[in-house]
């Protein structure tokens, strides 16, 4: 009597038993699943899965537990993420307790490597339901408790469609640090004098206002005064120049009939001059006309168009008071297409009173210099040089060339050259890393700074890169000691890094306070819009001094947040077409999912 009491009472728990769990199983879809955020986004190159379970009351059984492992599957494979235990209030080890009469709520966190493509990737959760008196806590894939558990599939479900990759977009590349150029442009020159013009002509006017300020007529009547008493010099140089708000083919013609007065001037200087020579050499006068022919053929004269002085508005820009000026430098020496260039100089006039009314009008003049030892090379013949026959260049003359170019790769190029024939040179390392490091070569990058560091560990030029670079390789540690030791030293760029630190680590409110006083600024807006602060990202962006691809596609994703399809599309278009591969980031972008099934959308996509 006893042994049958004891099997129908082992039969009803066994039958107990797997009613809770067919009870648990069926009534699964009971169970709340909610992705936090959803969908899952990336940050610091990592998706980030975090969810939060809620369990109603009277459902978990007792004595069963539940193996959770979120899997995340897109076209290139799938990736078993950590699993988690839950278990009931009978259940002994490791795993988060449910209690069976009131429910309960259990989060869940963890992260796999981002890579490209995953952005089309689903997280997906199917639970393994099992019975026993303990967690399996060996189990570490779902087909160890199927197989050791007799565990019971749930129903699946999906946490999250797709992952927002928005975070990835910070601007690393922050302030390049390039050591100082030695090369005197004036060495040589006994004296210069400059002739300025009205914006747009070549016309000679002496009672011009930038020429009574700086005294013009008298400067060039100085020339006569010099060669007099010392002599005529090796050589003349005179060079035309425009200011870079017209267009370039205008300011090469204009630029070179200013060089032409420039040289009428300076022809009737020189035939007075050597008139007055050959009275004090005592020349009869029928050969004072065969004296003054042989004078000038011994005397080197050049004459050039120069165009859109650029070097020297960069040099006028940085000595200037303007708030935003190296984010103005930051365009000259980046931008590539002249025609966006210009365009957007003439733009930035409109909003800086400094560069209309002192820089461009000190930019329009021509200029006759005076050689009386070696003459320094034009920036023309320097750039020649430097790409054809660079040992011809001193170690300066090489720097100073590439520092005028502003192709990077041809800066690169140039660096490398004195890295390898005056490797004794600190900053030539410095540069070329530099230059490297803002080209995305990040292994070169290294290699370079590596001997610039051995060279002058304590420099701020140094320190700066260096900090970058350890940014770029995500040791965020080492990059915060260079950029702090950087700025302890002097470095005002390692100072406007910083904030890219905690941009990349997600302490968005931080760096936006760091932020603050570089208004105007993509990673500025970037940190609003990742604060949830959408419309004032917006006005920081509008006001960007280079409306890039990359200004005009984060706006396109704050325009989306907002609901505002017209405006979200008509950047998104503007976008791709200034940076086409653009395109295929937005067809894969979350932040686009509401429009992904558009006609107007799928339009910019197929045809920009």
């Amino acid at each position: 009597m006893r042994r049958t009491l004891f099997v129908l009472m082992l039969v009803s728990v066994l039958l107990s038993s797997c009613g809770g769990l067919k009870k648990m199983k069926s009534s699964s879809d009971d169970v709340r699943y909610q992705a936090n955020p959803s969908p899952v986004e990336t940050m610091d190159d990592k998706v980030v899965v975090k969810f939060v379970g809620q369990i109603p009351e009277k459902y978990f059984d007792k004595g069963c537990a539940v193996f959770i492992q979120p899997v995340f599957t897109w076209d290139g494979g799938s990736i078993p993420m950590e699993p988690m235990t839950l278990k009931g209030e009978k259940v002994e080890g490791d795993g988060t307790i449910i209690n069976y009469s009131k429910g309960g709520r259990f989060t869940y966190t963890d992260m796999i490597d981002f890579k490209p493509g995953m952005e089309t990737g689903r997280v997906t959760l199917t639970p393994i339901g099992y019975k026993a008196s303990r967690t399996n806590e060996d189990a570490r894939f779902m087909d160890d408790i199927l197989h050791d558990n007799n565990g019971v599939e749930f129903a699946t479900v999906t946490l999250s469609d797709g992952v927002n990759n928005t975070s990835s977009w910070v601007d690393i590349k922050g302030n390049i640090s390039i050591s100082p150029i030695n090369y005197n442009k004036s060495q040589g020159i006994v004296e210069t004098a400059d002739i300025y013009f009205l914006n747009g002509t070549s016309d000679l006017d002496w009672n011009f206002e930038m020429n009574r300020i700086y005294d013009a007529q008298n400067s060039v009547q100085n020339l006569k005064r010099i060669m007099l008493e010392q002599g005529l010099p090796k050589q003349i140089a005179i060079t035309g120049w425009a200011s870079p708000e017209g267009e370039e083919t205008n300011n090469v013609g204009v630029s070179k009939n200013r060089a032409d007065i420039a040289t009428a001037q300076l022809n009737k200087i020189l035939d007075e001059v050597l008139t007055i020579m050959a009275k004090r050499a005592k020349v009869k006068p029928q050969d004072v006309e065969y004296y003054k022919y042989q004078q000038l053929k011994k005397l080197i004269i050049t004459t050039r168009a120069a165009g859109e002085d650029w070097v020297h508005f960069v040099v006028m820009v940085e000595g200037s008071e303007i708030q935003d000026k190296h984010a103005i430098i930051n365009i000259v020496e980046t931008q590539q297409n002249l025609l966006k260039r210009e365009q957007m100089i003439r733009n930035l006039a409109e909003t800086y009173d400094e560069l209309k009314n002192e820089i461009f009008p000190n930019l329009r003049r021509a200029q006759i210099a005076l050689y009386y030892s070696e003459a320094r090379k034009t920036d023309a013949e320097l750039a020649k040089l430097a790409s054809l026959k660079p040992e011809k260049l001193s170690f300066d003359e090489l720097m100073y060339a590439a520092y005028i170019n502003y192709n990077y790769d041809t800066k690169l190029k140039y660096y490398k050259w004195a890295t390898e024939n005056h490797s004794q040179e600190w900053g030539a390392w410095n540069n070329a890393g530099a230059v490297a490091f803002y080209l995305d070569s990040i292994d070169e990058a290294e290699r370079y700074l590596n001997v610039a560091r051995d060279l002058n560990p304590h420099n701020p030029d140094v320190l700066n890169n260096t900090g970058l670079l350890c940014l770029a390789k995500k040791d965020y540690a080492l990059a915060k000691y260079y950029f702090e030791e950087a700025k302890r030293q002097g470095s005002t760029d390692a100072d406007a890094n910083i904030p890219i630190l905690n941009l990349k680590q997600g302490n968005y409110t931080e760096a936006q306070k760091s932020l603050k006083g570089n208004s105007c600024t993509y990673n500025l807006a970037f940190a609003q819009l990742m604060n949830d602060e959408t419309g004032t990202a917006i006005r920081t962006l509008d006001c960007c001094l280079d409306q890039n691809a990359d200004v005009k596609y984060l706006r396109a994703v704050a325009y989306a947040r907002l609901g505002d399809k017209a405006n979200c599309l008509k950047n998104l278009k503007a976008s791709i077409d200034d940076k086409y591969e653009y395109k295929h980031k937005a067809a894969v972008d979350t932040e686009f999912k509401e429009y992904w099934n558009d006609e107007e959308f799928k339009l910019i996509i197929k045809l920009w």
